[in-house]
């Protein structure tokens, strides 16, 4: 009988670890079932009975509390999402509407260039055309991936990284063909790209900041590539994580279930200063770009 107990302690814990990489939560249960074996093993008759009854029921609550709580926190965080992507759509639809305006505006802004050279206001012409070129730079910087939620996600964080002072270079190609769940691509993406800008932003030498992001179709997988520049003394635990920072820790962790969900690959590397993460996703329909 307690052999049985051990077993489906090891069990539950497995269990637990499956559905949460959570170190402390595995710690107290480790703890707690080994006070269990401890005093089953120490005891006998009426009261070694006792003990294991209370073990049974305390396998038993524990793992329906955890489940209640995991799906808790599930519902939570899937209604952050909501809004976050709300957010994204709205923020993107803004931006589309602002190249909407533009191309609108086209006409009366050669007719009043026209002007100005028709009598002969070069000054006027130049400064007019500066004002032009300072937004379409604004314009410019929007990336266009085909895909509405990427393109949200990707120009929100850009202009994050602008804020923190990061260069940044971005090729982002994947067309109209149907991706992963919207949701799940807004985590992934959402935070491989904050993870990077955080690292990036630590780095004191403002001029040594930069993340690269590539993102395309290739052999029907959605590849993710994400380069940023990180502190040389920067110190990353086994999991990939800052010692220094819980959140990217689970940051990352929200990343690998994901990328298992999906039978996916991903691929960390880091050397001094340079922290790099690639994404391979399989898709099930690839359409052909005409």
């Amino acid at each position: 009988m307690p052999l049985l107990l051990v077993l489906g302690a090891g069990l539950h814990i497995t269990a637990i670890r499956l559905r949460q990489n959570y170190r402390p939560l595995h710690l107290l249960l480790f703890a707690l079932h080994l006070l269990f074996i401890t005093l089953a093993l120490l005891t006998t008759g009426w009261v070694q009975v006792l003990t294991l009854i209370i073990w049974a029921l305390t396998l038993a609550l524990t793992k329906l509390l955890l489940d209640y709580l995991f799906h808790e926190t599930d519902m939570v965080y899937a209604r952050s999402l909501d809004k976050i992507m709300a957010h994204y759509t709205t923020e993107i639809n803004g931006l589309y509407a602002n190249i909407r305006g533009w191309r609108h505006d086209y006409h009366d802004h050669l007719q009043a260039l026209k002007y100005y050279l028709h009598d002969e206001q070069l000054d006027q012409a130049r400064d007019y055309l500066n004002q032009l070129e300072d937004k379409l730079d604004e314009i410019d910087d929007i990336v266009h991936s085909g895909n509405t939620v990427m393109d949200a996600v990707v120009n929100s964080k850009l202009a994050l990284a602008e804020q923190a002072q990061i260069a940044t270079d971005v090729s982002v190609f994947v067309g109209q063909q149907p991706l992963i769940s919207d949701i799940d691509l807004v985590v992934i993406l959402g935070n491989v790209l904050d993870n990077a800008i955080e690292a990036a932003s630590e780095q004191p030498d403002v001029s040594a900041r930069f993340i690269r992001v590539y993102i395309a179709i290739e052999k029907q997988q959605l590849y993710i590539s994400v380069t940023n520049s990180r502190r040389a003394d920067q110190v990353i635990d086994i999991n990939y994580a800052s010692t220094k920072n819980d959140k990217r820790g689970l940051g990352i962790r929200r990343i690998n279930a994901l990328v298992a969900k999906y039978h996916g690959i991903i691929n960390r590397q880091y050397e001094e200063g340079v922290f790099v993460t690639e994404v391979l996703l399989p898709l099930k329909q690839i359409t052909k770009q005409s």
